[in-house]
């Protein structure tokens, strides 16, 4: 952490920016309107941890010039992890550049809008936010110290800032009441915990989706409402004429049932397209898979999708990856940081077009704005035509790149209906159909000639977009339950296919487009027979470090007392008198769950994951599973915490701070009380297998969910 010894402990910067009178009158009418965003759109820092000397990258990295700067902290304030934008106007250009600019520009062309800059934390500890752009200046020494830290953390170095034409904002910790001429505070409620959805099994339809004509289709006969245009499936046991590709097949144990004329072709077995459509959405915050029950067992994660988008390159394929949107599900700082990682994993992977879903419009729109803004369309990774981040100048609308000759459209629309009820955001979320209409209308202007929307909301609202917008070549559709069909589907009254991403990213889709003959299309479930891709690893272990060096206050993982008002005392405690309970836990892997997030097994080992809110909940004693954070006397450390260890008795039976004082010798403790506390700790048979699934979910622990699992082989192995 970086200290000014002469001012350390008054107060902190919060935030750098130009002064409004050099700015733009575009972004002074943004200013006006968008005050209380002073905060997002200032420098960051966080207690204990210095930007410049992280070994963690900013959260959205960018070609242009970034803003890698840590100024002092004071007073109690913990600090928070944000992805910050600082809007700064271009740097005032040359004579020459201005003649260059005249004699190039359009006369339609949009005038120059401010600079994004970037940096990775800001100030929030006491959910506070500024509504107020005006301060008054600090101090000399201050302001000098503040110009050296930026002048040494902007990325490439420059010299050309003077302090005249930058203000500091400063602000005294804790925060005191609205004064006179310093910036009044809002207070800002701490977000309500997500709900935790209850699991649910779905079979895998087969490209017929729900509420269509109940009309049956016998074995061998084509269902009349597939696409049309779609090539049908060749015998999967025949060689194809054209030269085989080095692709290792991937066992899609759905389509291993289906029967031999009816089964999906493999995509190893196409001839290979001219451009192909990587196709995913609804990561849902699965950045990889638990793994806690066996990798084997588990698909998705953004290591093993990057190893199949390698194999596919390696093999000739030009590949388009576009993303459905709704990355992470949960709010708060752990849900930004795993957002802004997916970006970055995003733009590793080369997306061409990622669009948003409802749970990541929960989050702060400048928060989202950081990531997803681009100075030019070609740069943008986020693309959507119907939401809006602050103004529509800093996402494009829509994409149409061309590859190999084909011209190919593609734009994302977010469903209003798909948005939780109640939710609020700053981010303005335009119609669908005039949305999707503008943007077909754009790419058709400009030659698009295979035309691709990907849609987050219910297929039977996509089914109706399609409908009242015709031209579209394809809609993928993110939002639903279960597995992708094996085919596309038709939408009744339209020429556009609907293929759907699955839940979860655990299946990429491809769409294979050729040039002279229909499109062929494939679900890749994306098992362990994909490798882990090595730059996605050290991805995921900067992630992990992350999560580390911010600790659990800056994530705001307050403790919270447990219902029962009692302490926990550790599993040593309770070994006391339940012996043969405790030799039970002892060979059971709930002893040894914290070791297997220390050293995790298999080929993961490289990660720990010890510092994870979201892996520590299950894997100690003394965190709510369902809400991942700890309650009073829980789990806080390796070092602090050695009796909280493993997934221990009292996370199932209940704190037993009670219980065991009062079986305590002369503990004065009533018989009838010491009854009331024993009962009180005792967990059911009928009611341990809903315990157990706080757990054992069926994201991390398939196995669980299989018939009569819990009663053959679970509830065996640790009954007492």
């Amino acid at each position: 952490m970086m200290l000014d010894p002469n001012t350390h402990g008054k107060g902190f910067f919060d935030s750098s920016r130009l002064p409004s009178t050099d700015l733009t009158v575009r972004w002074q009418a943004f200013v006006r309107q968008r005050r209380r965003l002073a905060l997002w759109l200032g420098s960051v820092l966080v207690t204990g941890m210095t930007v410049g000397c992280s070994d963690a990258p900013p959260v959205a990295q960018r070609s242009e010039t970034e803003l890698r700067i840590s100024l002092p902290t004071g007073g109690s304030d913990t600090g928070d992890l944000r992805n910050t934008a600082i809007v700064l106007p271009e740097p005032p250009a040359s004579a020459s550049q201005k003649a260059s600019a005249a004699q190039n520009a359009s006369a339609a062309q949009k005038p120059d809008r401010p600079r994004l800059y970037r940096s990775s934390m800001s100030v929030g500890g006491a959910n506070a936010r500024l509504v107020s752009m005006e301060s008054n200046r600090p101090s000399a020494d201050r302001v000098k110290w503040g110009m050296d830290q930026l002048h040494t953390h902007l990325q490439p170095p420059t010299t050309s800032l003077e302090s005249s034409t930058v203000t500091f904002i400063q602000v005294s910790q804790p925060t005191p009441a609205p004064q006179q001429n310093s910036p009044p505070i809002e207070i800002v409620p701490t977000p309500e915990p997500i709900k935790v959805i209850p699991p649910e099994m779905i079979p895998t339809p087969e490209g017929k989706r729900d509420g269509d004509p109940g009309k049956d289709t016998k074995p061998g006969e084509p269902d009349e409402r597939m696409a049309k245009n779609v090539e049908p499936a060749a015998d999967s046991s025949a060689t194809p004429d054209a030269d085989p590709l080095k692709l290792n097949p991937v066992t899609d144990e759905g389509a291993a049932a289906i029967p031999p004329a009816l089964a999906p072709e493999s995509y190893t077995k196409w001839p290979k397209p001219d451009v192909t459509l990587f196709v995913t959405g609804q990561q849902n915050g699965y950045i990889e898979p638990c793994g806690c029950t066996g990798l084997e067992k588990q698909k998705g994660g953004v290591a093993r999708r990057f190893t199949l988008m390698k194999q596919l390159r390696d093999n000739g394929w030009d590949l388009v990856p576009i993303d459905a949107g709704n990355q992470i599900r949960r709010v708060g700082q752990q849900a930004l940081v795993k957002l802004s990682w997916s970006t970055e994993a995003l733009k590793k992977m080369d997306y061409q077009s990622v669009g948003f879903g409802p749970d990541d419009m929960r989050l702060p729109t400048a928060e989202l704005l950081a990531m997803a803004a681009s100075d030019s369309p070609e740069e943008a990774t986020y693309v959507s035509a119907n939401v809006v981040l602050l103004d529509a100048s800093y996402m494009p609308a829509l994409k149409v790149i061309d590859r190999e000759g084909m011209k190919i459209g593609l734009t994302n629309i977010l469903d209003p209906e798909s948005l939780e009820e109640g939710a609020e955001t700053d981010a303005e979320i335009k119609p669908i159909v005039q949305s999707a209409q503008s943007a077909l209308d754009a790419m058709t202007e400009q030659g698009a000639t295979f035309r691709v929307l990907t849609f987050y909301g219910s297929e039977e609202s996509a089914a109706d977009l399609m409908r009242s917008v015709p031209g579209y070549d394809l809609i993928v559709v993110a939002g639903g339950y279960g597995e992708p069909t094996y085919k596309p589907t038709a939408i009744d009254d339209s020429k556009t296919q609907m293929i759907v991403t699955g839940n979860k990213a655990m299946y990429a889709g491809l769409v294979g487009l050729y040039k002279d003959q229909p499109m062929k299309y494939a679900r890749v479930p994306l098992t362990h027979e994909f490798s882990d891709a090595p730059e996605m690893r050290e991805l995921m272990g900067q992630y992990q470090e992350q999560l580390k060096q911010l600790g659990f206050n800056a994530l705001g993982l307050e403790p919270t007392p447990h219902l029962s008002g009692q302490k926990f005392v550790g599993t040593a405690t309770c070994a006391k008198c339940h012996e043969d309970a405790f030799d039970v836990w002892s060979g059971s892997g709930h002893a040894h769950a914290t070791d297997s997030i220390v050293s995790p097994p298999e080929d993961r080992g490289d990660v720990p994951r010890h510092f994870d809110p979201e892996c520590l909940s299950c894997h100690v004693t003394g965190w709510s599973p369902e809400h991942y954070h700890p309650y009073e006397s829980g789990y806080e450390s390796l070092a602090a915490s050695n009796h909280l260890l493993g997934n221990g008795c009292e996370n199932c039976h209940g704190p037993g701070s009670g219980h065991s004082q009062a079986e305590t010798d002369g503990s004065g403790v009533s018989d009838a009380d010491k009854e009331a506390l024993r009962k009180g700790m005792q967990l059911s048979y009928d009611k341990a297998r809903e315990h157990c699934m706080k757990c054992h979910d069926l994201d991390n622990s398939p196995d669980f969910h299989e018939p009569d699992a819990f009663e053959d082989e679970y509830w065996p192995e640790i009954a007492h």
